[in-house]
Formats: C-alpha cells, structure tokens, sequence
C-alpha cells in the first residue's frame, strides 16, 4: 500500500505526519508500505526533512493541490492508497481501520464533521462553508457524504485509475467526490477527529476558494450531464438506425 501526501512549505509539520504513520503496524498485518511526498516548490526544507524520514519524494514543478495529487496517482501503485495533507491535521494512525474498511468499499473517507474538530482547527466559517459544501455536492449527484472537503481519502487500487480528475488546486476532494459517483463507487466514511495546524499557515482562503469549489461542483456535474446526454443519444441512434 501506499500512502500519498502532497507538500508546499510544511517543513514545521511534514516530520510529525510521517512519522505517525503506522507503517509497523501495517506491515505486521501483510502490508508493503511505502511513503511517498508530492512537494510543488517548497523554499524550505520540506523535501530534505522527508527523504530524512524516508519518504520517496516526487518533484512538481507546477503549484496547486490538485495537479501533485494527479501527478502523485499517475506515479504511485499500490492495492490501496492513502491520501493525506501534510500540515499534521489528519490523524494518520486510523489508517488501519481505513484499510479494514477499504475490504468492503471502494473508497473510504476521513470525516472531520462525524467526528471532532479540535479548538481553533477550523473557524466557524469554515465549519459553515465546509457544510454548505456538502449539502450542494449531495443535492448534485445524489450521494450522502458528510464532509466534502476532507484531506484524508483511502482508495482501492481499481477506484484510483477510474478518477479522470481536473481540478488544480483546492477543488480536488469536490473533484474526486464527483468522480467516484460517476463511476458508482461505495463510499465509507470513518469519523476522525481534525486537529489545530499548528505553526503552518493554512493555504486556502475560506471565502476565495469556498466559492472556486461550489462553482467547480456546479460545471463538474453540467459536464457529466452533458456527457450523459451524448451517450444516450448515440445510443438511441444506433439502436434505431
């Protein structure tokens, strides 16, 4: 298995994720366990303190979230993959039961909004926005899901190549939600609790980039209709030409 963790300056954080993961535990039940960090440009020592802790390092020279992660799964095999932030908010020590999970699922999701969110984690707008979020993204493809915008996701091999993911920047978890309805996969989310960034600085704007995400919620699920439409008009004209 494989876990994935894309960077941009967590040089403060990056040590404390890697070495939380359960790689002994995961080993002990059958699991080949590698580590790779996706880093986009950092200028400070993210990418030395990683390859330290022994994590593979991919290089993107392009910013934005999205475009490692796309990079990252194009890179990586593995029967399971872990995606995770790299500012130690995510507790990476559930991923065992994210793998027991992934036995019966295709996907399994990390959900701050089941679970707890620590003091001074997330503002009350962003509790707010993350909320909205999800209720649009519900409405849109018919999916129950409690927490949109996680960073913490869990994939079986056969979801990952079934993503065709567009989203550069913050909008990847409302991409891949939408992907994984598109293709029918099940869903399972695992209640967390989300902690405090710590000395990092959070990189998405609450408003900015809330809105960025509803809109690309909204053209994802025009571009699928319209897909679909296409289809079943081919389809009707081959079956009744």
């Amino acid at each position: 298995m494989a876990f994935v963790i894309p960077t941009l300056n967590e040089a403060s954080s990056i040590g404390k994720v890697l070495d939380q993961i359960p790689i002994g535990e995961l080993r002990r039940e059958g699991y080949d366990t590698a580590v790779y960090v996706i880093d986009g440009l950092s200028v400070d020592n993210t990418r030395d303190i990683a390859a330290e802790k022994g994590a593979q390092l991919i290089l993107e020279k392009r910013k934005g979230k999205g475009i490692a992660l796309q990079k990252a799964f194009k890179s990586v095999s593995a029967d399971y993959v872990i995606v995770s932030d790299g500012d130690n908010t995510y507790p990476l020590d559930v991923t065992p039961e994210m793998v027991r999970l992934l036995q019966t699922n295709d996907v399994v999701i990390g959900s701050r909004l089941k679970g707890s969110i620590e003091p001074g984690a997330m503002t009350r707008l962003n509790v707010v926005g993350n909320i909205l979020l999800t209720v649009i993204a519900r409405l849109l493809f018919n999916a129950h899901i409690s927490d949109i915008c996680s960073g913490l996701w869990g994939y079986r091999a056969h979801a990952i190549r079934g993503l065709e993911l567009s989203a550069e920047g913050f909008a990847i978890e409302a991409d891949m939600f939408a992907e994984c309805t598109r293709n029918g996969f099940y869903m399972a989310e695992l209640p967390i609790t989300y902690r405090a960034r710590g000395a990092s600085r959070a990189k998405l704007s609450s408003l900015r980039d809330g809105l960025k995400i509803a809109a690309f919620l909204f053209k994802k699920r025009l571009n699928q209709t319209r897909a679909w439409n296409v289809r079943s008009q081919a389809k009707d004209r081959g079956e009744h030409g």
